[in-house]
């Protein structure tokens, strides 16, 4: 599973340790996403290394006496000078000979190295004292207020390239700080709406006891605190003496922790209507495996995790048992492990403390260093080391990547049991599950409906959605693989779920529609198609070859069925099929396997050749009418999908099938008929062309009021609305397409 996730090599390896504090980890790297490239090293007693990520080799270093600690993390940025490249790094000093007590914690040496090449040439110190200990350096992405301090309890301030504080924003009360994270302002899609004036959002994360507080703030001249939020801990595991072992957040506000129990818990930040709100996006996951998990006290930080984008997270931790370091890509919106790598553990670091940060090039940081001081009776001292993980850039968070990953998945994940997370919760999922059981066994349907519907309405609207396992045991108990042969079929649970999108098709092996069809449930089977994101297009194939023997065969025997049970008419059943997000290979085999007789396909073809005519323009009308009403494009009839979705599946079809239809001669005649459409349809479409420069603009604009209209991006400012007028205008003036040529014949 190593595929995505490449084999760590070392960056850094430092000297020799021997450390009498005991509160302050041996060695820091951060990565300054402003001086793209280079890596900050900050070594206790050593000094402060800027690392060359490309050439693997230090580009400036400022070396201290084994009297000086650091109380955080050195932040590095890049300067030019009349033409000359400088390094300014700025480090929280803890002790050294020549501050007082009183300044400890408080004094930050701002050090700056000229460059020329990659050998330093001068070096300049100042010392800066602030008002307070501040506990983490951050950059901005302003060059005039470039430096975030922040306190032990969220506290912010602001300062320029001195050190000098221009604002600041306190955080009454007592707790303690996890994480802040900064993102570019124009990347955070989680805030939907500002009224100041911002190029970076902040999101800092304390705690106290059992909850995390959350605070949304922007960074522009000033601090803007935007909007505050809890997250209850004990929530998720039921105890409260939890502690966090590591946070994440993405530009897109997916923020996840995972506690001392090992329980990983998801959420979904969004800023609206003044307020921020945490949804959660998936169950909680419960990890085992990790030698952390098994320690009773003082946890210390064995694990960390980071956040590599969207619903992606790295995760670092020792493995209990082994002396192996297991580095593992997990996606939390499927609850799944995508990749994993292992790494054995440094002879010199038997229980090391992690730390995890991403750098540009799609690389990731993992230092090691030790979790404890060194002492004279342990032999030889321990050294940190700070590897290099490659990471696949092509990865995204999507269904088709999560899919067949649940076996390697299980295998660091506790099984769900009534016990494993929120008692209370999953005791009356149980109850519920253990009731529609019963009543299925019964033969009592009707009580197995009264039973969900009723815990349904007992349900608050705060509570979480249905999970996935809970739906799974739902749907395996009202469509029994080999059902008895007197067995009574719930189809209003099932509508229900269909209707709310809980159900996957995995959830039956892939064979969702299958079993509908095999229950006579039409009705949930046509729900199935506009709702489940997972049908294959080898069961939508089965189920048409089943209505096309049906016709055939009340067409040769005159035969009325007899059953109540709704069927579909096979023109509304394609109908979906064609509007359904299907793969044209995919379809393309299953069209082969299921409909190799001719006299199958000339069945279908003529439907879509009802569906044809007319095409392109009641097409163009459509999307008119779409343009005028600032709303989405509506098919033109209740049977009828969108012109080029027929298209599609006509194609496909023809190129599964076109060898066979030419060897049945009755299909000629609606081969003949389909072309005869088709060809105007090209000719027309060829001339349209010619108009697609003009309109292009405007369908631009169209497309961002929908979705603005739905919420995707921010409204257009007065500004970016008159540029774009001007710039219609003029192309109007113009009068001259993109694709319009002009002869000139001497």
């Amino acid at each position: 599973m190593s595929s995505t996730v490449g084999e760590p090599f070392q960056l850094y390896l430092s000297s020799t340790f021997s450390q009498k504090v005991a509160s302050n980890q041996a060695v820091y790297t951060t990565y300054n996403s402003n001086f793209r490239g280079y890596a900050t090293v900050t070594g206790q007693t050593d000094g402060i290394h800027v690392w060359n990520l490309q050439d693997l080799h230090s580009a400036a270093s400022y070396s201290v006496g084994e009297h000086v600690t650091f109380s955080a993390p050195a932040l590095s940025r890049c300067i030019v000078e009349d033409g000359t490249r400088s390094v300014v790094s700025y480090a929280v000093i803890r002790q050294a000979p020549d501050i007082v007590k009183a300044n400890r914690e408080r004094t930050i040496w701002v050090i700056k190295q000229g460059l020329s090449g990659l050998k330093s040439v001068a070096t300049e110190k100042n010392a800066i004292v602030v008002p307070y200990p501040p506990v983490r350096l951050c950059s901005t992405i302003s060059d005039s207020l470039p430096l975030l301090l922040v306190s032990k309890n969220g506290g912010l301030c602001l300062a320029n390239t001195q050190v000098e504080i221009k604002s600041q924003l306190v955080w009454p009360g007592e707790r303690e700080l996890l994480e802040t994270f900064v993102f570019p302002r124009n990347l955070c899609s989680f805030v939907q709406e500002d009224s100041a004036p911002s190029i970076s959002a902040a999101v800092i994360c304390c705690h106290t006891g059992t909850t995390i507080h959350l605070r949304l703030v922007l960074l522009g001249e000033g601090i803007v605190l935007l909007g505050a939020c809890d997250l209850l801990i004990a929530s998720s595991t039921g105890d409260a003496g939890t502690s966090i072992l590591g946070l994440t957040c993405s530009p897109s506000g997916v923020l996840s922790f995972i506690d001392s129990r090992g329980v990983w818990a998801t959420y979904q930040l969004s800023y609206s209507n003044s307020s921020l709100l945490a949804t959660i996006v998936s169950e909680n996951l419960r990890l085992r495996r990790f030698a952390i998990l098994k320690k009773k006290k003082s946890p210390g930080t064995g694990l960390s995790v980071v956040s590599l984008g969207s619903c992606l997270v790295l995760l670092a931790a020792l493995v209990d048992g082994e002396q192996d370091i297991s580095l593992q890509l997990w996606d939390l919106r499927y609850g799944v492990l995508l990749a994993s790598q292992t790494m054995p553990t440094p002879s010199s670091l038997p229980s090391p403390h992690f730390s995890l940060s991403v750098a540009d090039d799609h690389q990731v940081l993992l230092t090691l260093s030790p979790s404890q001081p060194h002492h004279k009776t342990q032999g030889s001292p321990s050294r940190s080391s700070i590897y290099v993980v490659p990471v696949d850039p092509r990865l995204k968070s999507s269904l088709a990547t999560a899919l067949g990953k649940s076996a390697s998945t299980a295998e660091w994940l506790v099984p769900k049991t009534p016990d494993a997370q929120e008692p209370e919760k999953y005791d009356g999922e149980t109850k519920l599950v253990s009731a529609i059981e019963a009543s299925i066994r019964k033969k009592k349907a009707q009580r197995a409906d009264e039973a969900f519907f009723t815990w349904v309405k007992s349900r608050s609207p705060d509570e979480p959605t249905f999970g996935h396992e809970f739906v799974k045991r739902i749907v395996n108990i009202i469509l029994p693989p080999e059902p008895p042969t007197d067995y009574q079929y719930s189809p209003r649970i099932m509508r229900y779920l269909l209707e709310n999108g809980f159900v996957t098709s995995i959830m039956l092996k892939g064979k969702l529609v299958t079993t509908l069809r095999e229950r006579g449930d039409w009705e949930n089977l046509m729900l199935t198609l506009s709702t489940v994101a997972d049908v294959s297009e080898d069961e939508m194939m089965a189920s048409a070859k089943f209505l096309i023997d049906k016709k055939h065969k009340y067409e040769n025997t005159m035969e009325v069925d007899a059953l109540a049970n709704y069927v579909p008419p096979l023109g509304t059943y394609i109908s979906a099929c064609v509007s359904y997000p299907f793969s044209p290979v995919a379809m393309r085999l299953a069209t082969r396997k299921y409909l190799s007789d001719a006299q199958d396909l000339v069945v279908i073809l003529e439907i879509l050749e009802s569906w044809i005519h007319g095409g392109t323009e009641q097409n163009i009308e459509a999307i008119l009418k779409s343009m005028t009403t600032n709303t989405d494009m509506q098919s033109s009839g209740v049977d009828s999908p969108p012109y080029p979705k027929v298209i599609t599946f006509l194609q496909t079809l023809l190129d599964a099938s076109f060898v066979a239809l030419l060897q049945y001669q009755p299909s000629y005649e609606s081969l003949r008929r389909i072309l005869a459409q088709i060809e105007p349809e090209i000719d027309h479409i060829d001339r349209m062309e010619q108009l697609r420069g003009v309109l292009e603009p405007y369908t631009k604009a169209h497309v961002r009021l929908l979705k603005e209209k739905a919420g995707g991006i921010p409204k257009e400012s007065p500004a970016e609305w008159k540029k774009r007028k001007k710039r219609l205008g003029q192309q109007a003036s113009l009068g001259v397409g993109l694709y319009r040529l002009e002869e000139l014949t001497i």
